[in-house]
């Protein structure tokens, strides 16, 4: 694969492209039911069915909420279709063939190819989408749009996860990785792409000064933008990595030692200390078998001048 192939598949300029990336992503929400609230096969098929058309296409389907807009998962064939064909492949091939063979580890990794491009164009228009929907009427503090494009991408492409795992199961263990991924390829290329402020400028600056050739800045960061979302999701695959593993946990761990409490050091028990110790400890024991000692002589003492008296 040389270089323009590549980027052409970052950034989805190819043919069949909406396909590819349409029938992967149905086929991943199709997959994680079926691995996680199905595995025992006993939800209806309807419930299940839903289930993995919200997780995978939520932000399509909530976009209009947001901005008032429609959305190609209403108006467009391609999403829903893709979602029934991925249910049965997964359901209803008799002896679990279509199961087994996309749980296979070729299929796996190209679906999750698929899923993965879907999601980073999704980022990218939700970003375009809200700052063609404000860029006329931009704050008096900066000449673009700043908050509003970069959380319209990572409300609905979280959107997915809060469907999944509810609101506080998705936040409850602090910035999950959907939405540190989200804020970086998002901020990054609306900064790049959108801003004519002096953030902008200084960032398109610093890139044309990289040996890149003509490449258009807003170009460059949405190909490695799209290939750091590739490149993370398949480490993260449990054949890998697994589902633990964060990139932005190695760029913040300098800070997040700072943060971590000293551990107080407990004093260290010398063998002289040892020793002193057990020797305290043999003294008391011979003193107290003296005074025992003695007590019983006294006792004894008692006893045979009561009998002498007598």
């Amino acid at each position: 694969m040389n270089l323009s192939m590549a980027v052409s598949f970052l950034t989805a300029q190819f043919a069949y492209a909406a396909e590819f990336q349409n029938i992967f992503m149905a086929i991943q929400g199709a997959m994680n039911v079926r691995k996680g609230p199905n595995k025992d096969g006993k939800m209806d098929w309807f419930h299940a069915f839903l289930q993995g058309v919200v997780t995978s296409f939520a932000g399509g389907l909530l976009t209009p909420l947001w901005m008032g807009r429609s959305t190609p998962m209403l108006g467009n064939d391609l999403c829903f279709g893709s979602c029934i064909i991925a249910y049965i492949l997964v359901n209803c091939i008799p002896f679990n063939i279509g199961y087994q063979v996309l749980n296979s580890f070729p299929l796996r990794v190209l679906t999750i190819m698929g899923a993965q491009l879907f999601r980073n164009r999704g980022i990218l228009s939700f970003v375009n989408i809200a700052y063609q929907a404000f860029k006329e009427t931009p704050s008096k503090y900066y000449p673009t749009p700043v908050f509003g494009p970069i959380l319209n991408a990572i409300i609905l492409g979280n959107m997915g996860s809060f469907f999944w795992k509810g609101f506080h199961g998705h936040l409850k263990g602090g910035m999950p990785f959907v939405v540190q991924n989200c804020l970086l390829v998002a901020t990054t290329y609306h900064f790049v792409a959108n801003d004519q402020g002096p953030i902008g400028e200084f960032m398109r600056d610093n890139l044309s000064k990289l040996p890149l050739g003509d490449v258009d800045p807003a170009l460059f960061v949405s190909v490695t933008g799209s290939l750091f979302m590739q490149l993370t999701a398949i480490l993260q695959m449990p054949d890998f990595l697994g589902a633990s593993f964060n990139p932005f946990d190695y760029l913040l761990a300098p800070f997040n030692a700072l943060k971590e409490p000293k551990k107080e050091v407990e004093p260290k028990i010398t063998q002289a200390a040892t020793n002193v110790t057990e020797n305290e400890s043999s003294a008391a024991a011979k003193k107290k078998k003296k005074n025992q000692k003695r007590k019983a002589a006294q006792k004894k003492n008692k006893a045979s001048e009561k009998e002498k008296e007598l």
